[in-house]
């Protein structure tokens, strides 16, 4: 069997073999074998030579439906950052400049020294930080800062002209949920649900590759076995062009008469058709692969050729019980079900903590200073005997039931369920694909064996005919006939490794294991 997989790596192109036509001289023939072997050697290094793990290597760097997914996975996983945004400080500074002016009451007039009208002019600066807190308050610290003077001032207490008045303010306020938007679950459910949705993209995106991977896997055996189609049918030609020699020299001796030279001419021209079939096969294969490597044939005008042999058949010691538990552990697809599922459970607990009243307890505590120079104003000491505080509740609630967030726990509920049905599903779907695989891996090898005793049986059987020709007890039909069951026989052993291959590439997918052949 390896010496017919030597064999079969070597490919006499198609403008070879046609060239070749039908043989009727020696000297003919032995100088078409001669221009055959210099065809050869130059159809060789004109092929792009490509093993298994090279062309893995080429669909994962290269094909779309990969750098597709790898992209929306980068792009989801920018969310996250974007949700721990929130629990980041802000600086908030503010400068304004104004006057008002307004007119002062009976009460305002006696007073303000029976001004009618009091005007203030004045610049404030304030700036703080502010910052959203693991329990869901809100932490405000701000300093501010008043430098104004007022037509009062002017008249009352006369000072030289640019000396303000400057009153300052430290503080700070805290406002923290108490049922709506409180607890730790509900502010980090953002964050959480972008961690999710990251991790599920992710997944995705490796689920996506191994799929691909599965598919040129299973395309570059196709193109292996074609390749053997084509060897086959070279064989088929080789052997017609011997037959037909040896009937034009049995005619010429008087042995055989001329139906029997024309049935072996007719059987080279049917063979020769077969190659055209098979090359193009062959190149119908090669372009599928171009395509998952996002070539196109006119800018690779070599054709592929592959360098690995189809697997050897063979059956692992594997249970189906065992092959389940391992995809269950290890399908890409199988996990990212169970983050969906686990993401809704998020999205259900913050829509039930919306239902709640909005109830905030709000504190601010903070002193103060007035004085002519603003750097003392600003100077902590001059302002702590001026304390102000304030601790409050706030309460806001719909009138009547809560419509939007019970809609919102509805369909977030809805969809945790439809999660869930998904992955029950997708678990039925696993466990019947990987009992087709195995039974298809138990086929092909049974079938593999039969075939490869009918091709040992056909070989001998092919030897006795030939012999029989040779002593004259048998005729050329009969010989095409044997040469062509042995060549048949062999491509059907081809074809049950290649059903053994898909089986492998189909189990190995079932399971989530196929990429560590290439990992």
């Amino acid at each position: 069997m390896k010496n017919s997989d030597n064999s079969f790596r070597l490919l006499v192109p198609a403008a070879l073999i046609l060239s070749m036509g039908l043989v009727h001289h020696s000297s003919g023939w032995a100088q078409s074998v001669s221009t055959a072997e210099r065809d050869t050697a130059a159809a060789v290094q004109q092929q792009q030579a490509l093993s298994l793990k090279e062309l893995v290597e080429q669909v994962r760097v290269n094909n779309k439906a990969i750098r597709s997914k790898q992209a929306e996975s980068r792009i989801t996983a920018t969310g996250v950052e974007r949700a721990a945004g929130a629990f980041q400080r802000t600086a908030n500074i503010n400068t304004t400049r104004g006057m008002s002016s307004t007119k002062n009451t009976f009460e305002e007039e006696l007073v303000r020294q029976g001004q009618g009208v009091y005007e203030r002019t004045a610049n404030d600066y304030t700036a703080g930080i502010s910052q959203l807190l693991p329990s869901g308050g809100k932490l405000e610290v701000k300093s501010s800062l008043s430098r104004f003077i007022t037509n009062i001032n002017n008249q009352t207490t006369p000072r030289p002209p640019g000396l303000l008045d400057n009153r300052s303010q430290f503080g700070l306020t805290l406002t923290q949920p108490l049922a709506r938007d409180a607890g730790r679950e509900v502010t980090g459910a953002r964050l959480n649900v972008a961690k999710l949705d990251a991790s599920a993209a992710e997944l995705t995106a490796r689920d996506t590759e191994t799929s691909v991977v599965a598919e040129a896997t299973i395309y570059y055996h196709e193109l292996t076995f074609a390749q053997y189609r084509v060897h086959a049918a070279q064989e088929r030609i080789r052997n017609a062009q011997r037959l037909l020699q040896e009937a034009q020299a049995m005619k010429r001796g008087g042995r055989l008469p001329d139906t029997d030279v024309w049935e072996v001419e007719n059987a080279l021209g049917r063979y020769q058709a077969g190659l055209r079939e098979a090359l193009q096969q062959e190149r119908e294969k090669t372009n599928r692969l171009r395509t998952m490597l996002m070539s196109v044939a006119s800018n690779e005008p070599r054709s592929l050729r592959t360098t690995d042999a189809l697997p050897e058949v063979g059956m692992d010691p594997i249970t189906q019980e065992d092959s389940l538990r391992t995809a269950l552990e290890r399908r890409d697809d199988y996990l990212m079900k169970k983050v969906q599922i686990e993401r809704e459970g998020v999205q259900v607990a913050y829509s039930k903590n919306q239902m709640l009243p909005r109830v905030d307890l709000v504190t601010g505590y903070g002193v103060g200073a007035l004085e002519y120079s603003a750097r003392k104003a600003l100077t902590a000491s001059n302002a702590v005997d001026y304390p102000t505080w304030s601790v409050g509740l706030q309460l806001s609630f719909p009138m009547g039931p809560n419509r939007q967030a019970r809609a919102d726990v509805e369909a977030a509920v809805v969809r945790r369920e439809d999660a869930l049905l998904a992955l029950e599903a997708l678990q039925v779907q696993i466990a019947n694909d990987i009992d087709t695989s195995l039974s298809m891996l138990r086929s092909s090898a049974e079938n593999w064996q039969l075939w490869k005793e009918v091709h040992e049986r056909e070989k001998k059987q092919l030897e006795a005919e030939r012999r029989k020709f040779s002593g004259g007890r048998s005729d050329t039909r009969e010989v095409l006939l044997r040469e062509e069951r042995v060549i048949n026989s062999l491509l059907s052993v081809r074809e049950q490794q290649l059903a053994h291959a898909r089986a492998q590439v189909m189990l190995q997918s079932a399971q989530g294991t196929l990429m560590d052949r290439f990992r």
